[in-house]
């Protein structure tokens, strides 16, 4: 059963990157000494403090509390609305949700609780930064005015464009901000940070150029959080949800400085070859991980990926990671995601060629976008059926309304919250 074998493909690759496990399998006690890898830290006398953020902080808090129990003198931990999933930590650990893709005013007091926890720390203190994908509207403590402006004024660069400066004035004009009226020495207000951020998410920029754009306006980003602990020790550790795994745009570089030692705890890799791995075990397709770096409009490789899988042979999975983007119009009222919209462009085209071909479609943290979906199954049927209901897959393409359309078939993955983040996988079948 087709069904089977994606369930299975689906549940390897989160097993891969659980991020308890990972942290587990990376760091131990021996003794007083913290070993990491090939690291030794003594613990004696050290003031233990652990900030985990993002979306799979919990499962990494959790996994260094187990580990080091009443070790830790303060914890924290941010994450999105409802991914608590009735967790309890200890009274010297504070959990907060807040919003995500876009901040709130949760978001703004994380950010001040983070900035307040590292405010005295010493050269005993040890800071265990948890670091995963969404932390960065997840946790926000804005610069002022001042630097906003300084970005909006400086000549244009790779990472900051001509075009993403004009962006970032349009939006603040549409919400009537005008930042030659401010006090230049206040902090960037919310509205303007809900502004920009929606305008940047919207537009079809990579997570690395929207990243750039926070990590110079907010005080932890760009390595600030590593900064505000001064001469205590650093170490990261890093669940990866960007292509290539840099630093400097996981969670907009909170840990991006040189006196933090950042350590690598997951992967879209990993993911990616967790499920080369089952199909090798079951013997009855054969695998190839095409890409990890699967990026630009999720429509256009929706289509390419279609394409690619009718000319393989039978028996033949194709693995694709990485992370699209979705170019929205202005006052959009589609709902969707990068995931649903991709592989309703491949239900599509697979319709077209009907060729028996399956596209699997998944956002490893468990939400697609704005959605409680995290993608869809596909295959050369599904226009055919969803025709049956009346509905009309191009049409709700370019509605960018995908959630709508595969909720109304049934073929979305409501799997909830998974306590990890890796970014995307694609899996297209050749049955």
């Amino acid at each position: 059963m087709m069904e089977n074998l994606i369930n299975q493909l689906i549940k390897a690759a989160l097993a891969a990157v659980n991020p308890f496990n990972s942290i587990q399998n990376r760091l131990r006690l021996d003794g007083e000494n913290l070993v990491i890898e090939d690291r030794v830290i003594n613990l004696t006398d050290r003031d233990i403090r652990c900030v985990a953020v993002g979306k799979a902080s919990v499962s990494m808090a959790r996994s260094i509390h187990e580990l080091l129990g009443d070790r830790i003198s303060q914890g924290l931990v941010v994450t999105k609305y409802d991914h608590l999933m009735d967790v309890r930590f200890p009274a010297n650990w504070e959990t907060i949700e807040s919003a995500h893709p876009v901040p709130d005013e949760r978001s703004l007091y994380a950010g001040d609780r983070v900035w307040e926890l590292l405010a005295d720390c010493t050269e005993q203190t040890l800071v265990l930064a948890c670091i995963s994908g969404g932390a960065s509207s997840l946790v926000v403590a804005p610069r002022d005015w001042n630097a906003l402006n300084e970005l909006l004024t400086s000549p244009p660069t790779a990472e900051i464009s001509q075009d993403t400066q004009q962006l970032i004035r349009s939006a603040l004009s549409s919400q009537s901000i005008d930042i030659t009226a401010v006090n230049i020495a206040q902090n960037i207000s919310l509205p303007a940070l809900q502004a920009i951020g929606t305008a940047l998410l919207g537009c079809g920029l990579s997570i690395e150029l929207i990243n750039a754009v926070r990590s110079r306006i907010d005080r932890l980003k760009g390595g600030g959080l590593v900064a505000r602990v001064g001469k205590g020790k650093v170490i990261g550790l890093i669940l990866s949800d960007v292509i290539g795994d840099p630093i400097g745009s996981i969670a907009s570089g909170l840990t991006n400085h040189q006196n933090a030692d950042n350590i690598f705890v997951g992967n879209n890799l990993q993911a990616c070859k967790a499920i080369e791995q089952t199909i090798d075990e079951e013997g009855e397709y054969t695998a190839q991980i095409v890409m990890t770096n699967l990026q630009g409009e999720a429509r256009v490789r929706g289509v390419e990926i279609a394409q690619k899988i009718i000319t393989e042979p039978s028996r033949t999975v194709l693995i694709y990671g990485g992370e699209t983007t979705v170019n929205l119009p202005k006052d959009c009222t589609g709902i969707g995601g990068r995931n649903t919209e991709l592989g309703l462009a491949a239900a599509i085209e697979l319709a077209k060629k009907n060729v028996p071909a399956w596209v699997i479609t998944l956002a490893t943290d468990g939400t697609d976008g704005p959605t409680d979906a995290a993608g869809a199954t596909v295959n050369e049927r599904t226009n055919d059926r969803a025709l049956a209901l009346g509905l009309d897959a191009q049409s709700a393409l370019d509605l960018h309304d995908s959630y709508s359309f595969f909720r109304q078939l049934g073929d979305l993955h409501i799997i909830g919250a998974t306590g990890t983040n890796v970014a995307d996988i694609t899996i297209a079948i050749r049955p």
